[in-house]
């Protein structure tokens, strides 16, 4: 049995960290796509993430100057508090007291009086921090004979702030052209707003899944085309019926000529859209596909030779080859393609021609490939409405 590593998934209109303006109104983030789902949407600024309700800092105060310190005797009580509590220390007295064993002794008090109150050496910088709440509740004030001799003169209190404020979704109504068609439609769009104007001028990424219409990822066809790994690290791989559904889809997009060591390889199906304002188009795209699938044949026939080509892999009988025009845009094409593996089940290949290229469609299930992946009855092996001769 051959594999060939999966190239056609379903995709999950999904945008990751794109960069955005802030609006004129230094409120709005106008993604170059709708917004489809709210609970997908993950604000960064400046790499750190917003939460919908904003973000709000920690009181913190910091000494003025690094340790080791020189704590004299009877000047060695020191006081630290937040809104609902307050702890003193006695340090030990030295001429260098570093900042570490400062922050061992403040940090003991802080746990057994169970106060929430951090201490930290920053690189000798002594820092307190309180972590009762975030933002303008926050406070954290300290006193007492020692703590001009750890450096809290200029300042000796703090209080939290609001760093970027809350965001929710604003809609806007717009006017688009429909193409093709006279007149115009109005459409919604999402897009983040912050609740207060942004001061300053970070860069905001925003992540988020769009509607499928508005996707540029699959450019609306629901399915996206490329390779993905799996959380091992390995390329996700399609066997059996799988990987011949992909097979056919490969010799049917692929411009005959195109590969210079194939030059047989391929249809001329990418090449007719141009002729689809004439009533023979159709017919000239189910020869094109005809005579592909049979090159694909003699190409398995000579792979069989060299490595196993399983049943279930193997393209056996093309049963039809029927395209049409879709209804509500006659610049598609939509060509089935009902083929039996050697295992004598049917494959059903769905795929649309449509400038600039073509996409394969995918099942209901999520799944895009294959038996499975375009929701065959697990009984009769067929589509509804597909008719299997």
């Amino acid at each position: 049995m051959s594999y060939d590593i999966q190239l056609a998934h379903v995709c999950p209109h999904l945008t990751i960290e794109e960069e955005v303006p802030l609006g004129d109104d230094r409120r709005s983030l106008n993604t170059a796509q709708p917004i489809g789902v709210s609970d997908a949407v993950v604000i960064r600024a400046n790499g750190i993430p917003i939460p919908p309700s904003g973000l709000f800092s920690f009181a913190e105060i910091f000494s003025g100057f690094s340790g080791p310190f020189n704590i004299v005797k009877f000047e060695n009580t020191f006081t630290v508090a937040n809104r609902t509590s307050s702890v003193t220390v006695a340090l030990p007295v030295g001429s260098r007291v570093p900042t570490s064993r400062v922050v061992e002794i403040l940090n003991a008090a802080f746990r057994n009086q169970k106060v929430q109150i951090l201490a930290e050496d920053r690189d000798g910088i002594l820092k307190i921090q309180d972590l009762l709440e975030r933002g303008p509740g926050s406070q954290i004030k300290v006193s007492g004979d020692a703590a001009p001799l750890l450096g809290f003169v200029d300042q000796i209190r703090a209080r939290g702030r609001q760093v970027y404020p809350g965001y929710e979704l604003a809609e806007e109504p717009n006017l688009v052209t429909l193409s093709g068609l006279t007149g115009v439609k109005s459409i919604t769009t999402r897009f983040p707003k912050f609740k207060t104007q942004i001061r300053g001028n970070p860069v905001f990424t925003v992540t988020y899944r769009t509607f499928q219409n508005k996707c540029r990822r699959c450019q609306s066809t629901g399915i996206e085309n490329d390779y993905r790994l799996a959380a091992s690290g390995d390329p996700l791989l399609v066997r059996n019926e799988d990987k011949l559904n992909q097979d056919v889809l490969k010799i049917l997009t692929t411009i005959k000529g195109s590969n210079p060591y194939i030059p047989d390889y391929g249809s001329m199906i990418p090449t007719r859209i141009g002729l689809k304002a004439l009533p023979a188009s159709q017919t000239v795209i189910n020869e094109d596909a005809v005579s592909a699938l049979r090159l694909f044949q003699r190409i398995q026939l000579l792979q069989s030779q060299l490595q196993e080509v399983s049943p279930r892999e193997r393209l056996n009988t093309i049963l039809s080859v029927d395209t049409t025009i879709e209804i509500t845009d006659p610049t598609v094409f939509r060509t089935n393609v009902v083929c039996s593996n050697a295992s004598n089940e049917p494959v059903v290949i769905t795929t649309v021609f449509a400038a600039p290229g073509t996409a394969a469609l995918a099942g209901s299930n999520g799944l895009s490939l294959g038996l499975e992946g375009l929701g065959l009855d697990p009984r009769t092996r067929t589509l509804p409405g597909i008719a299997v001769r």
